[in-house]
């Protein structure tokens, strides 16, 4: 039959599901979003910035221009407890959401960096808000799939 929504109905995928029964062919199913693998690679890349930040903030901030190494400690934190929530979820949207927040931080605090009067502090701010901005991108398309695929769901 034909469906009014999707008149051509696509496979989600042809891996057996988790209780066995075989693949899903639910466009619904939450499991198999688009963006699931996305959101997982970017929790994994969380954990191990999250581990950078927290075990070498001197490091990091030379890198980024932010030199508070307490802070660094602790956006380590978030973004490692944020990680392990997209990676351990079975439905990773609101634990995206919860890294862009952080990534809204992360972009204050390199602001901070910019606009301070030391010529090589700005320039390494620049180049991290580079870096923040496309795992902010990143992180929203992923967010925003995972919610959309989260509310059809429902």
């Amino acid at each position: 039959m034909i469906s009014m929504v999707d008149p051509a109905p696509r496979f989600q995928s042809e891996e057996k599901s988790r209780d066995g029964a075989g693949p899903s062919y639910s466009p619904t199913d939450n499991h198999f979003a688009p963006m699931i693998n996305c959101a997982r690679n970017m929790g994994w890349f969380g954990v191990g910035l999250g581990i950078a930040e927290v075990l070498m903030p001197g490091v990091v901030g030379s890198l980024t221009g932010v030199r508070n190494k307490r802070l660094l400690r602790l956006y380590g934190l978030r973004e490692i407890v944020t990680s392990i929530g997209v990676l351990k979820s079975e439905q990773p949207a609101n634990w995206m959401w919860a890294r862009v927040a952080g990534d809204v931080m992360d972009f204050a605090t390199v602001l901070e960096g910019l606009a301070s009067s030391d010529e090589s502090r700005a320039d390494e701010a620049a180049m991290a808000l580079v870096a923040v901005a496309g795992a902010t991108l990143t992180d929203l398309a992923c967010a925003g799939a995972l919610s959309t695929a989260a509310a059809v769901e429902s």
